[in-house]
């Protein structure tokens, strides 16, 4: 009796397990092979759809696990040439499909299929391929198991059609926009999913459950693919630009005329080599942006970071990334993996600069002679990057006292970039390292001290995989870095504001004005909790002192030791109220190489979805006082006070024809200062093919002890010989982002983007920090101290002790009135798959009239009479397949 009990429950467990991993592992899906070329016109009339398709699709939006509400069936089928993907998508209610036109790569808020390929079937990489009921499309790269870059732009075809049983499409990609292996037998990965907007159904072919990690690597595979040969590719993309720019100038500017209309010319070119690697070159890549650079109020002293955008540099970038691989979550607490390679340096606008002119002509950008990539991978499991890039020596021309003169701004650069990882045991373990360099020449004493001559970085980085279920991954990175250059120049890198070695109170690191180079490291270590309800995250890391990577990544920090952990819990299942919710719990802690502490906090993070899609999310923070380097801009150390911090975001149904997002974010400290914004995203459809996106936002900040300047004062003896002035900040900020996308076709589109931006900054109650590692200020103008106002000159003219000699010391009014108006216009039209035709109009006003004093219908009314400048340019690009 006891035996039959344990054979029936042995069987019924057996089932249910089946049941459950059938869920999660699917058949492998069968290539189909076709002699006759198929056309893409979306109706699958072609005798290949006949045979029997992939139809179990299952559910993981709203219902995971449960049979999808409406039939799905997908083929794929090839060629010599061609992968061809085709898709049946029955609807019991075909007239509520939703069937908007986006532009290519746009944001598909719409009922959609897609399928996605593993051609490496490495379990990690791979491609996505997308398309709507309206015929739009989209494509990206999968990487790191389970995420996605949309920056890939693949040329293929597509065509979807509606009838009275649903929607259908089909898919043609050549194998030239594919890196895959060569073998007798292709064994890809595949998976596909279908979005129903109006149900907000989502379902896949191999669903991977929410509680799981990974994506790619529960791929089904994709069989049948016999006797296909990589193609040798060649493919060159010349373009052409006629630019015409009416901006503000001087009426005899002997520079402007030369500049106001020019022609350019340049060329991308793409060559495989081998099956696994691609070679990417470029001759005079194009600066004409289709996108502008948004503007951003920066009281700061460090660099404000900005996007790349040209194409060249675009893809293939997730190659480049240093230690991003292996764990699916990165916390960083102001401490982050290093972005070594910040593309936008090659090409950057020349930071020379002449003393004495009467007019000059400085470029905007220093122009890249030549640059190549070579990307992909060498044998089955490492993964390769290499760019080389080579900028050429840049002169301003400037008039004097009527006579012509020359001054070089920017020397002959050559960038260097080698980025090579190998994965180990499917993708559980990986072993990589980074290097980049900067070579120039440098042959003016004002180019030296300037730049260095030589800059170098080294990184190892890497990933083991703890367990067999895959769920804990240790993370880690180690990187060395060298400059060298002369006296002035490692000078000015002792003094940057991420490590101000020329502290008077300093005792780790010593201003040094005689060195020649600047050497550092940076290590960290993360572990993570792949998946599961119950999360962990635990990082520790430190960067050296000298650390810096700057010429050609994007530096943030050095000096610096970091601890944190992040626990929380995540639901998955849905109840009467929720659909999903998360709680996180974090520490953090920073401090330098002598013990100062930079931060101490408690932080909760907090997200949920209701039933009916709306949602919510936000933090809540305290931070304990802590020690300040950045607030004395190199002087001794000071104090931040201690504060709170909280966020909270909402959401509307996305599917809805207008979507509401409002935010609101503050934070308070024990000094009284203060800082609160507000604003919300507004989203309207109006039409299949029109959207409207408007995002207002108001912040308003009180700062207790804002940067104002510094000046040397012997009799300033607490604070080693200089006075550091602060005043009372009161800002204002109103600015707002306007995007209008209209879309004719999946081809053809116009998008207008428009940022209006008020800034307001009001100074008053001016003051000195009074000693060291504290936030006590001396006002002036009280006890003894003294400052005095010029109209005339707009001046403040402090002296903080003038009973005993103090020095007097004149600073310009900081108040400020920025105004700004930025925009552009972009028609896009892809006549032919892969060639693109674009008329641009760019707009930029600004104002800065009635500093500190904020009335938005005045300032408006100012801003809307300044003058402006006005770009208009029309771009022809033409796509060889050689």
């Amino acid at each position: 009796m006891k035996t039959n009990i344990l054979i029936k429950t042995s069987l019924v467990l057996f089932i249910i397990t089946s049941f459950l991993n059938a869920k999660n592992s699917r058949l492998p899906v069968k290539a189909l092979k076709v002699t006759i070329p198929i056309t893409i016109d979306g109706k699958l009339d072609e005798d290949v759809w006949k045979n029997v398709p992939i139809c179990n699709f299952i559910q993981k939006e709203p219902n995971e696990g449960a049979e999808a509400t409406e039939k799905t069936c997908a083929w794929i089928a090839y060629d010599e040439k061609y992968l061809y993907v085709a898709a049946k998508l029955y609807d019991s209610n075909p007239s509520q499909i939703e069937k908007s036109l986006y532009r290519r790569d746009g944001s598909f808020d719409t009922d959609m299929f897609t399928v996605f390929l593993d051609t490496y079937n490495d379990k990690r990489n791979g491609y996505y391929f997308a398309v709507n009921p309206g015929g739009s499309m989209n494509d990206g790269i999968l990487y790191n198991d389970s995420w996605d870059d949309s920056r890939w732009d693949g040329i293929w075809e597509s065509a979807a059609s509606i009838d009275g049983e649903g929607w259908n499409l089909e898919i043609k990609i050549p194998y030239s926009q594919l890196r895959f292996n060569t073998a007798d037998e292709l064994v890809w990965g595949v998976n596909f999913k279908r979005k129903i907007k109006r149900t907000n159904e989502i379902t896949y072919y191999v669903m991977v459950p929410k509680e799981e990690g990974g994506f790619v690597s529960h791929f089904a595979s994709l069989d049948g693919i016999k006797g296909v040969k990589p193609k040798q590719r060649f493919e060159l993309l010349p373009y052409i630009v006629q630019k015409a720019q009416y901006i503000k100038h001087d009426s005899d500017d002997p520079y402007y005329r030369g500049n106001q209309y020019r022609t350019t010319l340049g060329a991308d070119f793409k060559v495989s080599i081998g099956s696994n690697l691609n070679l990417d070159g470029t001759i005079n890549p194009d600066f004409g942006q289709v996108e502008v650079d948004p503007a951003v109020l920066n009281l700061s002293a460090f660099e404000t970071y900005y996007d790349e955008k040209r194409p060249f540099f675009l893809e293939g970038t997730n190659i480049f990334d240093f230690a991003w691989g292996g764990i699916n979550n990165h916390w960083g607490f102001n401490f982050s993996w290093p972005t070594l390679f910040y593309s936008r340096r090659i090409g950057q606008a020349p930071k020379g600069d002449v003393d004495d002119y009467d007019y000059i002509d400085t470029p905007k950008e220093t122009r890249i002679l030549g640059a190549a990539k070579l990307t992909g991978k060498v044998g089955d499991n490492i993964n390769l990057g290499v760019l080389s890039a080579v900028t050429e020596r840049t002169y301003a021309e400037y008039k004097l006292d009527g006579k012509n003169h020359e001054a070089e701004v920017e020397p002959l650069t050559h960038f260097g970039v080698v980025r090579m990882q190998k994965e180990l045991d499917g993708g559980k373990n990986s072993i990589g390292f980074m290097v980049t360099s900067v070579n120039r020449d440098l042959n003016s004493d004002a180019m030296k001290d300037l730049y260095a001559d030589n800059a170098l970085t080294f990184g190892v980085d890497g990933w083991i995989t703890l367990d067999d279920s895959s769920n804990y991954v240790l993370s880690a990175a180690g990187i060395g870095s060298y400059k060298h250059g002369n006296n002035e120049y490692i000078s000015r890198l002792q003094r940057a504001p991420y490590r101000y070695f020329q502290r008077p109170d300093a005792t780790f690191s010593k201003y040094d004005t005689t060195r020649t180079y600047l050497a550092g490291w940076y290590g960290r270590a993360i572990l993570n909790k792949q998946k599961g309800n119950f999360y962990l995250n635990a990082s520790i890391g430190a960067v050296s002192p000298g650390f810096d990577y700057n010429d050609l990544g994007f530096q943030y920090w050095a000096d610096k030791i970091n601890v944190a952990v992040v626990s929380g819990y995540r639901w998955y299942n849905t109840t009467e109220i929720f659909r999903n919710r998360s709680l996180y719990g974090a520490l953090s802690y920073d401090a330098d190489f002598e013990g100062n502490v930079y931060r101490r906090g408690i932080m909760a993070f907090y997200n949920a979805t209701f039933v009916n899609y709306y949602y919510v999310s936000g933090n809540l923070g305290y931070s304990l006082e802590t020690d300040a380097r950045n607030i004395t801009r190199g002087g001794p150390l000071a104090k931040i006070p201690s504060g709170f911090d909280a966020s909270i975001n909402f959401g509307t149904d996305s599917r809805k024809p207008i979507i509401i997002e409002p935010y609101a974010y503050g934070w308070v400290d024990k000094l009284g200062g203060r800082s609160g914004e507000v604003g919300v995203y507004l989203s309207w459809k109006p039409s299949p093919s029109i959207s409207l996106t408007f995002g207002p936002s108001l912040s308003s900040t009180k700062e207790e002890f804002q940067w104002v300047d510094s000046y040397e004062d012997a009799s300033s003896t607490k604070m080693f010989g200089k006075r550091y002035i602060y005043a009372e900040l009161n800002q204002t900020v109103i600015s707002g982002d306007i995007r209008l996308n209209w879309t004719f076709s999946p081809t053809m589109s116009l998008q207008l983007f428009l940022q209006p931006m008020f800034a307001v900054g009001d100074y008053s109650e001016f003051k000195e920090l009074s000693q060291p590692k504290s936030y006590k200020f001396n006002k002036y103008g009280e006890n003894g101290s003294t400052i005095n106002y010029s109209a005339e000159n707009d001046e403040y003219t402090v002296n903080a002790d003038p009973a005993n000699n103090g020095e007097s010391y004149t600073y310009s009014n900081p108040d400020f009135n920025f105004k700004s108006l930025r925009g552009n216009m972009v028609f896009r039209w892809e006549f032919l798959p892969g060639s693109v035709f674009y008329l641009v109009w760019s707009h930029e006003q600004t104002n800065f009239e009635d500093p500190g004093r904020f009335n938005f219908k005045h300032d408006f009314r100012n801003l809307m009479t300044s003058e402006s400048d006005n770009v208009y340019l029309a771009k022809i690009a033409y796509w060889f397949d050689i």
